[in-house]
């Protein structure tokens, strides 16, 4: 019965706005930065873009997910509260990997409906950017593997002069108020 009473509120109070206008658009970053300024970077384009205020979420790992997967997975918390519901909760999970569509057998392990109201709870709305390296993405771990041991080690990122300036596709954007939303949709470790 709890699992029950968890999945309604979650398709109650889940919201996902996908932000289509834009996918495709490229954005160049110096890797060589730290993470705060690339953070900075991506947040002025963003607040520029789409006329809204928001401030950086401290869960992101920018050098992390570019040194060993040449992406950038970011997440800004909006400060203005207003966002519509454009999708069922429990449809865009079940669109998106996080239920089976034949299964019930993932609910002996709720911890993920616990991780999504908790997440409900703390009332906020996330900006989430999900960018991929236009610079040979299906080879970038061979091709750039010195990045990630560099930052393995603990190291600023010392990319090669041909990698300084790496250009990044928005993939996937959107508007939530749970900031895992895209796990089951781009799992990575």
């Amino acid at each position: 019965m709890k699992n029950i009473n968890a999945l309604r509120r979650i398709n109650r109070e889940l919201k996902y706005n996908s932000i289509i206008d834009y996918i495709g658009i490229e954005i160049p970053i110096d890797i060589s930065k730290n993470e705060q300024l690339i953070t900075e970077e991506v947040k002025f384009l963003v607040e520029e873009s789409l006329n809204i205020q928001i401030k950086s979420s401290e869960n992101n790992n920018i050098k992390g997910t570019i040194a060993k997967y040449g992406l950038i997975d970011i997440n800004f918390e909006i400060e203005s509260k207003a966002i519509s519901n454009s999708n069922n909760g429990i449809q865009f999970l079940k669109d998106n990997g996080w239920i089976d569509k034949e299964s019930t057998s993932e609910f002996q392990d709720d911890s993920f409906l616990t991780d999504i109201l908790s997440d409900l709870n703390e009332n906020k709305i996330y900006l989430k950017i999900y960018a991929v390296s236009t610079n040979q993405k299906e080879k970038w771990f061979k091709n750039k593997s010195y990045l990630f041991k560099q930052f393995i080690n603990g190291e600023e990122l010392r990319p090669k002069p041909n990698d300084k300036i790496i250009t990044f596709k928005i993939k996937d954007m959107c508007m939530t108020n749970y900031s895992g939303i895209w796990l089951g949709k781009y799992f990575y470790l």
